[in-house]
């Protein structure tokens, strides 16, 4: 029913039936409450159009966000996994690197070790150089020069003939 018809409605009147000065003021009261009411709900439909319209939009962005959230994620196992990579490969060169290094000091320790063997047998051969020529001149002094001359020159050509 439309406020028109509940506007201009007119009833006949009858004898016995209901009093025009009452039933006129209710009816006018009752048609600007019904276009109160009509224009409410009008008021009340276009609000839930917005607000379907602004639902519509926040579950678009939801969507956009977890759609950016799951992305996310993936970058992030992405990053850990390169990192971890990178992190494991910089490991294994330095174990590489570490093995290179213990090797190289393990020669140097060989070549130290034999040159102190090498050393230590020239310090046996010249303390025995030495004791045969501190003996020579000992036995020297002990002859008390008679026969040195003779002797230093026997000596001296024993070694050339050998």
């Amino acid at each position: 029913m439309e406020i028109g018809e509940i506007e201009y409605k007119r009833f006949r009147k009858r004898l016995m039936g209901f009093d025009p000065g009452e039933v006129e003021p209710f009816l006018r009261d009752l048609t600007d409450e019904l276009g109160r009411l009509k224009g409410e709900n009008e008021d009340l439909k276009k609000d839930m159009q917005t607000l379907d319209s602004a639902l519509k939009e926040h579950r678009e962005r939801e969507k956009t966000i977890r759609a950016v959230l799951v992305s996310a994620q993936k970058s992030a196992e992405q990053i850990k996994a390169n990192a971890e990579r990178e992190a494991r490969l910089i490991v294994s060169e330095a174990e590489v690197k570490a093995e290179g290094i213990l090797k190289e000091a393990n020669n140097r320790l060989i070549r130290m070790e034999q040159e102190m063997s090498e050393m230590r047998r020239n310090r046996i051969q010249f303390g025995a150089r030495m004791r045969s020529l501190l003996d020579s001149f000992r036995q020297i002094l002990d002859d008390d020069g008679r026969e040195a001359p003779l002797k230093l020159e026997e000596k001296k050509e024993t070694p050339e003939q050998n």
